[in-house]
């Protein structure tokens, strides 16, 4: 298959734009939900608002979310081998090469302490956000938006190599809570998932199962009181 030829081509000023919008809203929707009193909202609302303007550009365009890779058919086989090789990528690479490399360079330790004192301990916020958090509006959720929606975008303006980066880049913006290391890491973590997205046939299948275990790792070792041994969580 030639990915380059099922990228969206748009002008600079239409990607500038529509990415622009997406993230905005994204804030915005962070915002709003966390004004409510289900702290969850927060990240739910965070991804489902850009979710649903990304929609509307995407039909703008005469495409849908399959074109970009989901519920795109894949074979268990593939699917596993796929997904096992960007667990293999991440926890590696985070944990022996990115993460010392980081320590040695005297950078200050990943910061994870607002998602620790939600879920330490706590089994309800750590269901809710093992749940529809974590395998919702991030494995899903993000995974739509950043390696379908803004990949396809970025790539269709600067190439397949370039939009890896930059959806990459936005990620790990995204992340500025965990501090700079664990936007490091989360930068990492999104190029893997960008080129295994690109590699598998532009499937999200994969990148969401992935990220999903990536995040139940996360989520569960701040719940049993062990986030010293996280490498960065993507939620």
């Amino acid at each position: 298959m030639n990915v380059e030829n099922a990228i969206t081509a748009l002008t600079p000023l239409r990607v500038a734009l529509e990415v622009a919008a997406v993230i905005a809203l994204t804030l915005v929707g962070s915002i709003l939900g966390a004004l409510t009193p289900w702290i969850a909202m927060s990240p739910i609302l965070g991804m489902v608002l850009p979710l649903l303007l990304a929609t509307h550009f995407l039909r703008r365009q005469g495409q849908s979310w399959r074109d970009l890779g989901l519920f795109k058919t894949l074979r268990l086989r593939a699917l596993a081998g796929w997904t096992g090789l960007t667990l293999l990528l991440v926890y590696t690479l985070t944990s022996f090469v990115v993460t010392p490399l980081i320590r040695a360079l005297g950078a200050p330790p990943l910061d994870i302490s607002l998602l620790q004192q939600i879920v330490e301990g706590d089994t309800v916020n750590y269901l809710i956000f093992l749940i529809p958090v974590s395998w919702g509006s991030a494995a899903i959720g993000e995974e739509m938006l950043a390696r379908g929606f803004l990949l396809d975008r970025f790539a269709g303006l600067a190439g397949v190599n370039a939009g890896i980066v930059l959806q990459a880049v936005v990620f790990a913006l995204g992340h500025f809570y965990q501090g700079l290391t664990g936007m490091i890491n989360i930068f990492v973590i999104a190029l893997i998932m960008g080129w295994v997205y690109m590699r598998a046939g532009r499937n999200l299948a994969p990148v969401m199962v992935a990220h999903g275990v990536i995040d139940t790792v996360g989520m569960t070792l701040l719940y049993l009181g062990y986030a010293d041994l996280m490498v960065g969580i993507s939620t």
